[in-house]
């Protein structure tokens, strides 16, 4: 009973509500995306970046560019940008010291001419007038710095919901959820999109501030927040959306365990304390489930179907989980632990991961192919 009432507590407190992006759409705000430069870093997305680009098309305020960064591409991405009348520019060699996707961030920054520089990862893809209503909640919340956005998940295979746990620990992360949210600025951000005036991208030194930090996104929030600009985030519920992981359940594990464990190390101190605990509580409920069910049945399912409840209230926000895979958290605690220890392995004691099939040295900030 009172793993339930620890569990329960600590996943309300948490996740009191989950922002999302306005819904509304003004075209007095059209200004904002007319003088947007969209940046896609892109390394081997020829699966992807086909939809991204042909939804930018879609939208019926255009962007000013569109700028797709091939990171030495070895497949079709490069072409696939060219003929969807995308801007192209070929990243450097990636040097020592920089790490995941910011070196073809920073260059396509460079690269750019908009006042306002949106950063997008190419597995994800706009909805209708996604862009517009992206730049209404930049323009509403009165956002004059960072504004990074969850995209909303989209699934096709049964595996793909796993992902469920990871997306709510990484809302968790960014400050925005739990029951005092509202009295403090989020502590970090999204990984998948970032949007901000070329202003505040040179006055905190852009990417190459945070060029060693694998979660690049939520690296650069954090440090615009130390240099005293404002963040937002929210998910995207609406705007835009993604599929992540779609090769297999080994993509999706190794996909996660890349960053998690360092993005934690990341995270505010009291906030993954917390966390923790609510993950703890999660784990203990499953192993104390076998004897739940045989001393108090009727009790267990009344309990088990309140919280599977509240979770789908949640995460219906974040990704289309229907209630049938949502009631299914206890096979997700157990994934996630397994692709959490395998992360937790490879910060701390490897130090080393795998992104883009390069190795990464997590402690030296340094990157290199793999042979």
């Amino acid at each position: 009973m009172y793993i339930w009432i620890a569990a329960f507590s600590l996943t309300i407190f948490l996740f009191t509500r989950i922002p999302t992006v306005k819904n509304s759409v003004h075209l007095r705000n059209s200004y904002l995306v007319k003088k947007c430069s969209i940046i896609i870093p892109a390394r081997n997305e020829e699966k992807t970046i086909g939809r991204l680009l042909s939804s930018i098309q879609m939208q019926f305020i255009q962007p000013l560019e569109v700028i797709v960064v091939n990171d030495a591409s070895t497949d079709q991405t490069k072409t696939i940008a060219k003929n969807a009348g995308a801007n192209v520019i070929d990243a450097p060699p990636l040097p020592s010291g920089w790490n995941g996707k910011s070196w073809a961030c920073w260059h396509g920054a460079k690269a750019a001419r908009g006042e306002f520089l949106l950063f997008v990862d190419s597995d994800t893809w706009f909805e209708q007038a996604g862009l517009l209503k992206i730049c209404e909640t930049y323009n509403v919340q009165q956002c004059q710095g960072v504004l990074t956005i969850h995209p909303y998940h989209k699934m096709e295979s049964f595996y793909e919901t796993f992902s469920m746990l990871f997306h709510l620990i990484v809302f968790a992360s960014t400050s925005i959820t739990h029951l005092f949210s509202w009295l403090c600025k989020p502590s970090g951000g999204f990984g998948q999109l970032l949007l901000c005036s070329r202003t505040v991208y040179e006055r905190v030194g852009g990417h190459e501030a945070i060029k060693g930090e694998m979660v690049e996104h939520f690296a650069l929030s954090q440090w615009a927040k130390k240099c005293g600009e404002s963040v937002e985030a929210a998910s995207g519920r609406d705007a835009i959306s993604m599929r992540m992981y779609g090769e297999g359940i080994g993509d999706l594990f190794h996909g996660w365990s890349k960053s998690f464990a360092s993005g934690a190390k990341s995270t505010n101190i009291l906030l993954l304390g917390i966390s923790s605990l609510w993950v703890a509580s999660l784990i203990t409920l499953v192993i104390h489930t076998p004897e739940m069910i045989w001393r108090h049945p009727y009790l267990f399912i009344i309990q088990y179907f309140l919280l599977g409840s509240y979770l789908y209230f949640l995460v219906r926000r974040i990704g289309h989980f229907n209630l049938f895979e949502t009631l299914l958290f206890p096979v997700h605690i157990v994934f996630f632990l397994v692709t959490y220890l395998h992360s937790f392995l490879n910060t701390f004691f490897r130090k080393r991961t795998i992104w883009k099939d390069r190795y990464v040295y997590i402690e030296k900030g340094k990157d290199e192919k793999m042979k």
